[in-house]
């Protein structure tokens, strides 16, 4: 049986001069003692800045709220017009029909009335070319309110075009 060479003791490097060590460490301890604190005072920093963002956001929208629900409702405006009466489509029939105009204030109300000619010229010419058949049903009514808001805007400049914002049926007759 072989035996085992003995194993050589490793050394370890000595440093040419002790007294030369202990500096460099003490230079690396103090670098880090100078550095964590600059570390962490830019991390509270931070922090303190992401707090001080997110609270005021939920303030100013709070805020916001809270003056929306203090402000008083402005009440609606309205255009009346005056019914119309058109012979329908077939020529045995007519439609009497009263509208009213919603807008966004009383600006565009008074506006509308300078293109009043015009708009009922184009309603008068709308509902001439109705049949009987095609008012009868609601959702026939709901487009028909449609095709009239569209005529009313085309004369309109497009800032008052805006402004109506629906038309209503305050009457309708088919006989």
């Amino acid at each position: 049986m072989a035996t085992k060479p003995a194993a050589k003791p490793q050394l370890k490097p000595v440093p040419a001069k002790a007294e030369e060590a202990a500096p460099v460490e003490k230079k690396k301890k103090l670098k880090l003692v100078l550095i964590l604190p600059l570390v962490l005072a830019l991390l509270g920093g931070v922090g303190a800045g992401a707090w001080f963002y997110l609270q005021h956001g939920k303030d100013a929208g709070a805020q916001a709220e809270k003056a929306k629900e203090e402000a008083p409702q402005k009440p609606p405006s309205f255009v009346t017009l005056e019914p119309f009466t058109v012979n329908l489509q077939g020529g045995e029939h007519f439609l009497q029909i009263g509208l009213v105009l919603q807008v966004a204030n009383d600006e565009t109300g008074e506006s509308i009335k300078a293109y009043l000619p015009q708009i009922r010229n184009r309603l008068l010419l709308l509902l001439s070319s109705k049949k009987p058949e095609e008012l009868e049903t609601v959702e026939a009514k709901r487009k028909l309110a449609d095709e009239i808001l569209t005529e009313t805007r085309q004369p309109l400049g497009p800032k008052i075009a805006e402004g109506v914002q629906s038309v209503l049926f305050a009457s309708i007759v088919i006989q």
